[in-house]
C-alpha cells in the first residue's frame, strides 16, 4: 500500500541529529508515514542504525563519495513513494498533525499545503546563548486558507526573490507537496531540485506547477538548528564572501551563475540565483521578465555590507555591465529599491506593534524528541 506522506531527509556528517530525526518520526508508529534518507556522510553510522532498525517504513541510500548537496536532495526525493512529500533537514522533525494535514490535502485535492509558522528548536550549544537548548512554539489554529499562488509569485519576483519565506507560497522544505507535482517538475527539468538552494528552487518551481495551494495557521514541523546548521552560520556572517569554495558549488564544476545576480556569496544572492534557475529550467519566460534585479542588489547591500563591502561593490558593477545598465538607471533603480526596503521595514514594525504574535518558550530542551513531547503536552 502506498504511503500517504513521505518525509525526505538529505544528510551529511550530522549523524547524531539525523538518527534522532528518524527515531522521532518512527515513534509516532504511524504506518502512513515513509522516511527516505540520502546519506553523504563520511561515516556509516546512519547506515548501521538504519540496518539495525530493519523497518519497512525507512528507505535509505548511502554514498560516501563526491555528491553535490543538490544531488543529495534529489536522491532523497527519488526514494519517495508517498502521495505527498515533506522535506526536512537532518536536525529537524515533524509534528503529530503532519499526517492529518496530508490527509486533508488528499481529501480536498490540494497540490500543496504549508504552515506560515514552524516550531523552532535550537539544539544545545547551537548558539552560545542557548547552552541547554531553546524551543519556541507559535500559538496557532488549524484554520486553512486558499492562496492565489501566481499573484504572490509575481510579488516575490518584483521583490527580487528576497525573503521568500514571508510569502504564502508552496514549498517542499517544511511544506507538504503532492508527489505528482514534483514528478511534473522533474519531467520538465530533469530533476526535482536545481539551482543552489533546494528550498528556493522548489518554492518557485512548485508555484509554477501547482493548481491549488493552502496555508494552515499552525505548525506541522520542527525547524531544528544545530551548531553546524546554515541558520547558525547566518548569525556569524559565515554565509557571506566570494563564491570560491562555497558548499553549494562543490562537485558542480560546470554550474552557470545567472548574469542578473551579483556573483558573491550571501543568502540574498543564493535565493535569487536559485529562483531564477527554476524559472529558466521550466521555460517560464513571462515570470523571468518580472524579476527586479535592483531589489536584490539593494537588499544584498543592506544585509551583507558589513561583511563583504568590496565584493558587493565589485560584483554589482560586473552585473551592471553584463546587463548593460547605465549609471543613471542603476542609481535610480537602487534608490527606489532602498526606499521600498525602508517602507517595508517601517510597515513591519508598525504591524508587529499592534498585532504581536504569541509564542511559548522553553529554555531547557535536551533533544528533538523532548521538543515534540513538550509541544504534544500543550494539547497540540
Amino acid at each position: 500500500m502506498k504511503p500517504l506522506l513521505s518525509v525526505a531527509i538529505a544528510t551529511k556528517n550530522r549523524e547524531q541529529y539525523c538518527i534522532a530525526a528518524i527515531q522521532s518520526i518512527l515513534d509516532y508508529r504511524d504506518k502512513r508515514i515513509e522516511i527516505t534518507i540520502a546519506d553523504n556522510s563520511a561515516t556509516t553510522l546512519v547506515k548501521q542504525y538504519v540496518e539495525n532498525l530493519n523497518s519497512t517504513q525507512v528507505k535509505y541510500r548511502y554514498d560516501g563519495g563526491g555528491v553535490s548537496s543538490i544531488e543529495n536532495f534529489n536522491r532523497a526525493v527519488e526514494l519517495t513513494s508517498g502521495e505527498y512529500v515533506l522535506m526536512i533537514g537532518d536536525d529537524d522533525s515533524i509534528l503529530p498533525n503532519a499526517v492529518d494535514v496530508a490527509l486533508w490535502a488528499k481529501e480536498n485535492d490540494a497540490d500543496s499545503i504549508c504552515s506560515n509558522e514552524s516550531v523552532v528548536y535550537y539544539w544545545p550549544n547551537s548558539r552560545d546563548i542557548y547552552p541547554n537548548g531553546h524551543l519556541t512554539i507559535p500559538v496557532g489554529t488549524s484554520e486553512k486558507e486558499a492562496v492565489n499562488v501566481k499573484k504572490n509569485l509575481v510579488k516575490l519576483l518584483k521583490n527580487g526573490i528576497q525573503h521568500y519565506l514571508l510569502y504564502p507560497l508552496p514549498k517542499t522544505y517544511h511544506g507538504i507537496v503532492k508527489k505528482d507535482v514534483l514528478d511534473k517538475i522533474k519531467a520538465k527539468t530533469g530533476h526535482y531540485y536545481g539551482g543552489l538552494s533546494p528550498d528556493t528552487y522548489s518554492c518557485i518551481a512548485v508555484s509554477c506547477i501547482a493548481r491549488n495551494h493552502y496555508i494552515i495557521n499552525e505548525p506541522i514541523s520542527i525547524a531544528g538548528v544545530c551548531a553546524t546548521s546554515t541558520t547558525a552560520d547566518n548569525f556569524s556572517g559565515k554565509h557571506s564572501g566570494t563564491v570560491d569554495n562555497i558548499p553549494h558549488l562543490q562537485n558542480r564544476p560546470n554550474y552557470v551563475w545567472n548574469v542578473k545576480v551579483p556573483k558573491y556569496y550571501s543568502v540574498n544572492t543564493i535565493w535569487a540565483e536559485s529562483g531564477l534557475k527554476a524559472l529558466e529550467e521550466l521555460g517560464e519566460v513571462k515570470y523571468l521578465q518580472l524579476f527586479n534585479m535592483y531589489q536584490l542588489m539593494a537588499q544584498g547591500w543592506v544585509n551583507n555590507y558589513k561583511f563583504i563591502p568590496d565584493v558587493i561593490k565589485k560584483e554589482s558593477g560586473i552585473t551592471r555591465k553584463c546587463n548593460q545598465i547605465s549609471n543613471i538607471a542603476l542609481y535610480a533603480g537602487l534608490s527606489l529599491a532602498f526606499s521600498k526596503i525602508v517602507l517595508k521595514k517601517f510597515a513591519h514594525t508598525l504591524k508587529a506593534k499592534f498585532k504581536s504574535k504569541k509564542y511559548i518558550v522553553n529554555n531547557r530542551v535536551i533533544d528533538i524528541q523532548e521538543a515534540i513531547n513538550i509541544y504534544s503536552g500543550l494539547g497540540k
